[in-house]
């Protein structure tokens, strides 16, 4: 089955568009209308909607070792978990200009130390449609486990990062699923890896 939304851009009026708010990140407020499911349209609306740049993520996978490459970082934003220390997958954002295949190559190694072979696109999700201007896209990533160093802390000083690596089979990784593994793009990545794991390894050790 293949989804087909019953409207596009063009069933979308923006009345305003004001910047509240521009750092690291921009907030926006937007006062809007749009087309509704029995063909009218909506009363103007106003919305504020955090703006943020695109991120790619990267499930590094060792297809002949079968083993995953997980990342351990400090994020304060889930303070309130017993933990906010969380297991995720390599990411980062897209800087201007850059492709996905750089920022996926860059941040593998900046992040993990590790040198991506060849790379393939997984899906592409929005985090949180109601509230952030954001596409994750996600690609699953080969690399030589042999050459990790897992012993080492990753990351870059500049921008506080303080990584520790986490090298596991690919069952262990996808067992963390049974249990409060809290990062989305991990949960996803590793869900798709499940349904997916046997075509890769096909493809990639053909």
């Amino acid at each position: 089955m293949k989804f087909k939304p019953t409207y596009s851009q063009k069933d979308v009026e923006v009345l305003e568009d004001e910047c509240l708010y521009k750092g690291f990140f921009e907030m926006r407020k937007l006062t809007l209308r749009h087309k509704k499911f029995n063909g009218e349209w909506s009363h103007p609306m106003t919305r504020e909607m955090m703006v943020r740049s695109d991120a790619v993520c990267v499930l590094l996978f060792d297809p002949i070792a079968d083993k995953i490459l997980l990342i351990e970082q400090f994020r304060p934003t889930v303070m309130r978990s017993d933990s906010p220390w969380l297991l995720e997958l390599v990411a980062g954002m897209v800087e201007e200009g850059e492709s996905d295949e750089e920022v996926a190559r860059r941040e593998s190694f900046e992040e993990a130390g590790v040198v991506v072979k060849r790379l393939e696109y997984m899906f592409k999700f929005v985090p949180s449609p109601g509230g952030l201007v954001e596409y994750l896209r996600m690609y699953a990533g080969e690399f030589d486990s042999n050459l990790v160093d897992v012993d080492k802390i990753h990351g870059l000083d500049g921008e506080n990062e303080d990584i520790k690596l986490h090298l596991v089979t690919s069952d262990e990784a996808i067992s963390l699923l049974k249990h409060d593994v809290e990062n989305a793009s991990t949960i996803m990545g590793l869900q798709w890896f499940a349904l997916n794991k046997n075509d890769l390894v096909t493809r990639w050790c053909a």
